[in-house]
């Protein structure tokens, strides 16, 4: 979990000062011991900086050619910022103020331990120089004016009494637009916007009871713009401790308002954009669960998964406070275990899974049925950073097909106790046909009337047959085979008589390749897959028409094909040529459309299968490969 940015200062001074070393190597203590003046100061905001690590840290404003400089201080700033966003930290305004708020201490007390260095060793060089009887060296009086006078930060001498200004340097001149000279005798209330000037004997006061104060106020230009400034007052005191005066350092920190309102505006943006997501979220129909890496804690669950937990989304700070939450089963209604969570296998192994079967328990007692995905979000490095969980309810949609499953097992029972009950009644009546054609007591016009009869009993003895075969194959998961050793070869010679008898008025012919046609079948059922491809042929084929069946030895396989030279079959038809209750245009033999389905199921139940190829330029040919032994 990211830091807050205070703990982040303590716990990190090692990646700190690494980075700082890279960038600016020699100086890591004194770094060191920055960071941890600003930790210490937004543990305690206001707290004074020691006199001690003041001086210590004044190296860090002092420039190559001994001036001042905010460069080290200002890389400081960039630097903890960018590390401490790197490693996850939030962007709380309040935190980065507050951070902002302890550089600015500590970079005023270490400059103002520069001045007053500098000042000191002034006096101490003028007094050693007046003991010699010596003029002034460089190291003395006079350039202490130079420092104060090349000073790119704004500084300035007030009187003990009035506060008025005995001296200011030019960097303090050019903030507000006007000459040194002009700031002579002027005070700090005269500098500063009307705006401002309310809360200023406030602070005035708080400099003359404590050592220093620090504040921010809107100054003004000659021209009348105004700029943000952050004031240092320190009072001047002699030997004796009595107050001889005040120095008041004075930043321009229009730019770190910019970066403020930058800053601002990229959060207000990043707000609006979360609120937008959000927005989305609620709108759809799947429940949406996100939770960050690695503890799981749980960000945001919209509206949705409300509704399919049955309960208002409830916030957890880990995987193990899921279960209190949500009840989650399996497909089976197995208790998911912590580890085997969807968000848990997401965040810690990171595995992607698509539409899995749970179910939830609500607090009403109800369960719902729902599909699970989950994937983890990774950042630029492939880190996992957080997982996203989307459930969908399909607990409708399971009682739909649960019914209509209940309903076509209804229905196919119902036909195959129907099928064979009409069975007895039908056998009845096809016996006594029998007996009557084979008699000598019906006269011819009787005798047509009873053939009818037994052709419409063999049609009817035919369509019972088949549905019979399509209830076993639906209720029994296929159609029974019964394998044994024989010539495939009499099977399709028989189918193809009976056929020839069945259809006198057509031609058909049986072409037998070389080869072995030895295996193990189920005779009965393959003389039906020919009896039916052949009958198929000679319905939808012209009554002049060759009917050719083809056997052929493919090693492992024997082939079957039955070729008829109609119609081609319509494109569109072809993927369903299999379907159940599938009948083809000009059906005039008032099938059920279940010979080519019972056909396919056979086949496949010889581990077989049934390939068929219809054009205009060759016609329909039916191909069913069949293997020799049980797959």
């Amino acid at each position: 979990m990211p830091l807050p940015l205070a703990e982040f200062l303590f716990q990190s001074q090692d990646v700190l000062q690494d980075a700082w070393l890279h960038e600016a190597p020699g100086s890591g203590d004194l770094f060191s011991q920055g960071l941890s003046a600003v930790a210490a100061w937004m543990a305690n905001p206001g707290a004074r900086v020691s006199d001690a690590l003041a001086r210590d840290l004044s190296l860090l404003v002092q420039g190559s050619d001994g001036h001042p400089t905010t460069t080290n201080f200002r890389r400081l700033r960039d630097m903890v910022l960018r590390l401490w966003r790197e490693q996850g930290g939030p962007a709380l305004e309040d935190e980065v103020e507050r951070f902002h708020d302890a550089v600015d201490a500590v970079e005023a007390a270490a400059l103002e331990a520069h001045v007053q260095a500098r000042l000191h060793a002034a006096r101490e060089a003028a007094e050693e120089a007046r003991e010699r009887g010596a003029p002034a060296g460089p190291g003395g009086p006079r350039r202490w004016e130079d420092i104060f006078i090349h000073l790119g930060v704004g500084v300035a001498v007030m009187d003990a009494e009035d506060s008025a200004f005995v001296a200011a340097n030019p960097a303090l001149a050019r903030m507000h637009g006007q000459a040194p000279e002009a700031l002579k005798g002027l005070r700090l209330e005269d500098l500063v916007a009307p705006e401002s000037r309310g809360a200023l004997p406030r602070h005035m006061a708080a400099a003359s009871s404590k050592p220093f104060h620090e504040y921010e106020a809107l100054h003004l230009r000659r021209d009348g713009s105004r700029f943000p400034a952050f004031v240092h007052v320190t009072s001047l005191r002699d030997a004796t401790g009595r107050r001889v005066g005040r120095a008041a350092t004075v930043l321009d920190i229009t730019q770190r308002r910019h970066g403020e309102a930058e800053r601002q505006r990229l959060l207000a943006t990043i707000e609006a954009e979360r609120a937008r997501l959000a927005a989305v979220l609620d709108q759809l129909p799947a429940g949406v669960l996100i939770a960050e890496a690695p503890s799981g804690r749980l960000l945001l669950g919209n509206r949705a998964l409300e509704s399919l937990l049955g309960h208002p989304f409830r916030p957890a700070s880990s995987l193990a406070d899921y279960e209190g939450s949500h009840q989650m089963f399996t497909a089976d209604n197995v208790p998911l275990a912590d580890d085997a969570w969807p968000m848990a296998r997401a965040l810690r192994t990171g595995e992607t899974r698509q539409a899995e079967p749970l179910q939830v328990r609500r607090p009403d007692g109800t369960t719902a049925h729902l599909l699970g995905s989950s994937a983890p979000v990774r950042d630029r490095d492939d880190h996992i950073v957080a997982g996203v969980v989307t459930l969908v309810d399909v607990t409708e949609r399971r009682r739909a097909e649960e019914a209509a499953r209940e309903a076509a097992q209804f229905g196919e029972r119902l036909i195959a106790i129907v099928s064979h009950d009409l069975r007895n009644p039908l056998n009845a009546i096809q016996l006594s046909v029998t007996r009557l054609l084979h008699g000598d007591a019906l006269q011819e016009r009787d005798r047509k009337a009873v053939s009818r009869i037994a052709r419409s009993g063999e049609r009817m003895a035919r369509m019972i047959s088949e549905l019979l075969d399509f209830t076993r194959g639906r209720l029994g998961g296929g159609i029974p085979i019964e394998r044994v050793s024989g010539d495939v070869r009499s099977v399709v010679r028989q189918a193809v008589e009976e056929l020839e008898a069945a259809w006198p008025e057509r031609s058909l012919a049986l072409n037998v390749g070389p080869g072995r046609y030895e295996g193990a079948w189920d005779a009965e059922r393959l003389l039906q897959v020919v009896s039916n491809l052949g009958g198929n042929a000679l319905q939808y084929s012209p009554p002049d028409s060759l009917v050719r069946f083809t056997l052929t030895d493919a090693d492992a396989f024997v082939v079957l094909e039955v070729h008829n030279g109609g119609e081609p079959i319509p494109p569109d038809l072809l993927p369903h040529l299999f379907d159940p209750f599938r009948r083809g245009g000009g059906n005039t033999h008032g099938g059920l459309g279940l010979g080519l389905y019972i056909v396919e199921q056979v086949v496949k139940g010889h581990g077989g299968r049934i390939e068929v190829r219809s054009r205009a330029s060759e016609g329909t040919v039916f191909r069913v490969l069949l293997p020799r032994a049980a797959p």
